[in-house]
């Protein structure tokens, strides 16, 4: 098995051409995007509605870390996204959109999956990869469904004739 730099290295080399085969045709703007604190956002998108993506790349299980990473970033992004467009305008990327983040990792902790779907609106998307870095299969993962839960029957109000004061309904109307 390569060593995990090298891993990491050919997973992203195989996801950028990938991206697309997830259901929505991102154009890579960046990479190797240096964050908040100095942290490294693999690639900056943009979709073709012009919605700024952000995503980050993990070879192993992503957690909490990532998660929290990613809304991290986003935040930076999407402070930086009205700046870019006016210094680049050709660029695809629409500052009234919030960013998304696009977290890719071999697998994700359940409870990063329901932090996820938790995240507000549709901020967060997860990809599973699997195979070989060099050559990754992809799929788009939903957070855990919540259990159903029954829906309480409304309280039955009933109608009194008769109040406790002793008065009748025909004594209350005009």
């Amino acid at each position: 098995m390569p060593e995990r730099g090298g891993e990491r290295e050919a997973l992203r080399r195989a996801l950028a051409s990938r991206l697309a085969s997830l259901g929505t045709a991102l154009e890579l703007v960046a990479e190797d995007v240096a964050g908040e604190e100095d942290a490294s956002i693999d690639w900056v998108a943009a979709a073709p509605d012009g919605r700024p993506w952000l995503v980050l790349v993990e070879p192993g299980v992503g957690g909490a870390a990532l998660l929290e990473q990613g809304l991290v970033q986003r935040s930076w992004v999407a402070t930086r996204v009205p700046d870019w467009c006016k210094l680049a305008p050709s660029l695809r990327l629409r500052a009234d959109l919030p960013p998304r983040v696009l977290l890719v990792a071999r697998d994700f902790e359940r409870t990063t999956r329901i932090a996820a779907r938790e995240a507000a609106g549709e901020a967060v998307a997860l990809v599973r990869w699997s195979g070989e870095p060099g050559a990754p299969a992809l799929e788009a993962l939903a957070g855990p469904s919540r259990p159903a839960r029954p829906t309480p029957a409304p309280p039955v109000r009933t109608v009194a004739s008769v109040f406790r004061s002793g008065l009748r309904e025909v004594d209350l109307t005009p």
